[in-house]
């Protein structure tokens, strides 16, 4: 098995792909970098194949690894993150007055995908946070958003969410609705801020 980080040989214990993250990780941090994407013969390896490389021996196969500087990276995740979220925001209004209508159909479809939306806001804040080696606990939250923490705007966004998923459970749209419309819709534009002000704190020490 050959492994090339950044097209650089590098050298491994084992034959396969975890062993081959590993070593790249390992090389990766040693240079102050992030591996961003993993190639074994020309495929991307991609979700469950990232999270739990394989332990399969794989002669002969050539995997490359590419890295990037973490700064760049968590910059540009949260950046993306706070875009992803900030074009949520009218779909809030119109998930409420669909479901308020009777369109449920349509409403839940919207309402499924803004919700991976906001999970992968929160996962993007504390993950990329982490990366850098920091805690997102020190960020300061926006003044509009009424909390005196970060932890606080995540535990009244987990509070939201858990009532969605309670009046969704009881089929109860209507309490859905609210939530969507009158919580939702505005903390969205709390943590769009709080996304782009972490960006720009990322190559702050």
């Amino acid at each position: 098995m050959r492994v090339l980080l950044d097209g650089n040989e590098i050298p491994t214990t084992e034959p396969t792909l975890a062993s081959a993250i590993d070593a790249g990780r390992v090389a990766a941090e040693t240079a102050g970098r992030a591996i961003i994407e993993v190639v074994v013969n020309g495929e991307p390896v991609t979700g469950g194949g990232l999270d739990e490389p394989s332990t399969d021996a794989i002669e002969g196969a050539e995997v490359r690894l590419t890295s990037t500087d973490p700064v760049s990276l968590v910059k540009t995740t949260l950046l993306d993150a706070a875009d992803a979220l900030e074009s949520t925001r009218p779909q809030h209004t119109e998930i409420a007055e669909g479901l308020q209508a009777g369109q449920a159909g349509g409403a839940l479809e919207q309402l499924a995908s803004t919700l991976q939306i906001w999970q992968a806001a929160q996962d993007v804040l504390t993950r990329g946070w982490m990366l850098l080696g920091r805690d997102a606990a020190s960020l300061t939250p926006p003044t509009e958003s009424g909390a005196d923490s970060v932890e606080q705007m995540v535990e009244r966004l987990a509070v939201e969410l858990r009532e969605i998923k309670r009046a969704l459970g009881d089929q109860d749209l209507a309490a859905v609705a609210d939530v969507v419309g009158y919580e939702l819709e505005p903390m969205a534009e709390h943590w769009v801020t709080l996304l782009r002000d972490a960006a720009g704190r990322a190559d702050s020490n």
